[in-house]
């Protein structure tokens, strides 16, 4: 009987635009007793991640002055004023495109537990053709993880159809739900005063 060969997953962290409304960068915002750049690759590692893409692009000099892995790779996209797709782009042109694709911002933290539990809720189902999103209080989240066979739509990607909300509209039937009561799922550090809340509940 033929062994199923499981899937591997690559991991993109988008930390490249210039957080103009948080006033600082966010992939150096305290969170916890470290960078929030650090704390989502801490994240990431040993979470059935086979590699790790951080794509920097406004404060690229500072940011990577503060990455304290040496087992990650940093890209700079020269292009990020164009808008995150290009970012998205820039960081799938540096992966391993046998492997399947988990995208992140950097200003979304995200336990080392969820994303283990969404990453093998991928890699064991069944369809080849998926795009796993976690569900919580009926709101769909992050990280998204798309499977290879959406590679080719990726990386064409621009911003007039919006980007990979378009990959999704037109996707509907491969999404699989991961429903999960973990909130973080939805968390997105916009502002000064998000950041101040959700980092006073994160860590209760």
């Amino acid at each position: 009987m033929q062994k199923i060969k499981l899937p591997k997953i690559s991991a993109i962290i988008l930390a490249a635009g210039k957080s103009s409304r948080m006033k600082t960068p966010k992939a150096l915002l305290n969170w916890g007793e470290e960078k929030l750049i650090n704390f989502q690759i801490k994240s990431l590692k040993n979470s059935n991640i086979e590699e790790i893409i951080i794509v920097l692009g406004s404060n690229a000099i500072e940011i990577k002055k503060e990455i304290l892995s040496d087992e990650v790779k940093v890209v700079e996209n020269v292009d990020f004023e164009l808008g995150k797709t290009t970012s998205i782009k820039k960081g799938l042109s540096e992966i391993n495109n046998k492997n399947d694709v988990l995208l992140i911002a950097v200003d979304q933290p995200r336990s080392k537990l969820l994303i283990e539990q969404i990453s093998e809720f991928h890699i064991n189902h069944p369809d080849n053709k998926k795009i796993a999103m976690p569900y919580s209080e009926g709101k769909s989240g992050h990280p998204i993880i798309f499977s290879n066979t959406f590679f080719e739509e990726l990386i064409e990607i621009n911003e007039e159809t919006e980007g990979i909300r378009d990959v999704i509209k037109r996707n509907q039937g491969s999404i699989i739900k991961y429903k999960t009561k973990d909130n973080s799922a939805l968390i997105d550090l916009n502002t000064p005063e998000q950041y101040e809340e959700y980092l006073l509940n994160y860590f209760k």
